[in-house]
């Protein structure tokens, strides 16, 4: 999701060249070392029988009681901590990381460009319930390409993100790390890109994949997929599973060729990595209809399912959640990675008049949405925990204030349990 205005996807021609497969949818730290380790555990066979369905199952975010976060793995449908206990990962996205080192103000969104401070994660710990922070990362910084500012690429950008992820593992929270912005060949990655690109981002992941081999993490494949702008077509499900298809930048114009998700996945499982992944479905990861029959392929079973849900998709109510995404919780994990109203647009409104009535009411998209979840034992992370002054923020300031509409509301559902 782009912070500051909603994704305009009827609005915007995506031009596409024809497809290499052939065959085959907007959006919005000083310490040097990765997360520390967590207690040994075994995970799960890729084989083991899926568990039923879960109608309810604690909330806690792989934690024990004022510890820090253990490491999170796949049962099932389920995911389990380090003792195998269920857990369900539900906080909050934190962004900045995957535009600020871009604009040259920091490697994240935060008054110093620095990554958010103990204080700042432990007034996101007074949030109770929220046991995971998403954190959108961008691949040109963490790798250090030529496009983006040096000042916070490479080491910098890196040792920043290690610093977040291991102040998140201390204070409880499991750290979901999203390749959020990404561009192919020498483009600066301003915009969400339809897919993937193998010029960098398998690099990207296997870089991401060595760097945290412990902690409590887990892995956003890609934030938006949206091959051809197409909601649910062979080809666009081709191409988001096996890549190899040519698209057009949205960052340079000129073609490139997409990684799919199963080259993603094979990245991360290259380097030896046990760690949870999540592959979002296709336009902009709220087209889910054939995830189950075109997931990519997991030797260790460790794979989960991503969706997003504002209130402006195609897919945002109960009927269409019970027809697309009920089969994939009795299945995988189902993580709901964004979750977000659409900006009322109004001059000179402030942070909660932004906030549309229609979606914030009793009833309406948000409670809808939330229920629907909970009672299916998803995990969900709202957009976002940033003090923007429009309705997407979670708080008023550093202090962890909720706004009084949507922050509130977030606030309470993840205390509720």
């Amino acid at each position: 999701m782009n912070r500051r205005s909603p994704r305009l996807a009827l609005a915007v021609a995506v031009v596409v060249t024809a497809a290499a497969c052939g065959h085959a949818a907007p959006d919005p730290a000083p310490s040097p070392t990765a997360a520390p380790p967590s207690p040994a555990e075994t995970l799960p066979s890729s084989s083991a029988a899926p568990s039923p369905l879960v109608t309810a199952m604690p909330s806690r975010g792989g934690a024990p009681a004022g510890g820090p976060a253990t490491r999170i793995a796949v049962a099932g449908n389920q995911f389990v901590d380090g003792r195998g206990r269920p857990v369900r990962l539900r906080g909050f996205n934190h962004a900045g990381a995957e535009y600020s080192c871009v604009e040259g103000t920091g490697v994240f969104d935060t008054p110093d460009g620095a990554a958010p401070s103990v204080a700042v994660v432990k007034a996101m710990r007074g949030w109770r319930g929220a046991g995971a922070v998403r954190v959108p990362l961008n691949e040109q910084c963490w790798l250090g390409l030529p496009s983006v500012p040096a000042e916070y690429a490479g080491e910098p950008y890196r040792r920043a993100i290690r610093t977040f992820v291991t102040r998140l593992n201390a204070q409880g929270f499991t750290a979901v790390l999203d390749l959020h912005r990404s561009a192919p060949g020498d483009a600066v990655p301003h915009e969400q890109e339809q897919m993937p690109d193998r010029d960098h981002s398998i690099d990207f992941w296997r870089s991401v994949a060595a760097t945290f081999t412990s902690g409590a993490v887990v892995f956003d494949l890609f934030n938006e997929p949206f091959p051809y702008a197409e909601p649910d077509t062979d080809r666009a499900w081709a191409c988001w599973r096996a890549g190899g298809c040519t698209l057009t930048s949205t960052n340079s114009g000129e073609p490139y060729v997409a990684a799919g998700m199963s080259e993603l996945v094979a990245a991360v499982r290259g380097t030896g990595s046990r760690t949870v992944v999540l592959a979002g479905g296709i336009y902009w990861a709220e087209g889910m209809t054939r995830w189950l029959r075109y997931r990519p392929a997991d030797p260790l079973g460790q794979l989960a399912a991503s969706f997003h849900a504002y209130s402006f998709n195609e897919c945002a109510d109960v009927r269409c959640y019970d027809r697309d995404l009920a089969p994939i919780a009795a299945a995988v994990p189902l993580f709901v990675s964004e979750i977000g109203p659409r900006l009322a647009v109004a001059p000179g409104a402030d942070v909660d008049e932004s906030c549309p009535a229609s979606v914030m009411r009793p009833g309406g998209f948000a409670t809808a949405t939330f229920d629907w979840l909970d009672r299916h034992g998803a995990s969900y992370t709202p957009w976002s925990w940033n003090p923007w002054g429009d309705c997407w923020s979670l708080v008023r300031g550093w202090d962890g204030e909720p706004t009084a509409v949507w922050g509130d509301q977030v606030r309470r559902r993840l205390a509720a349990g």
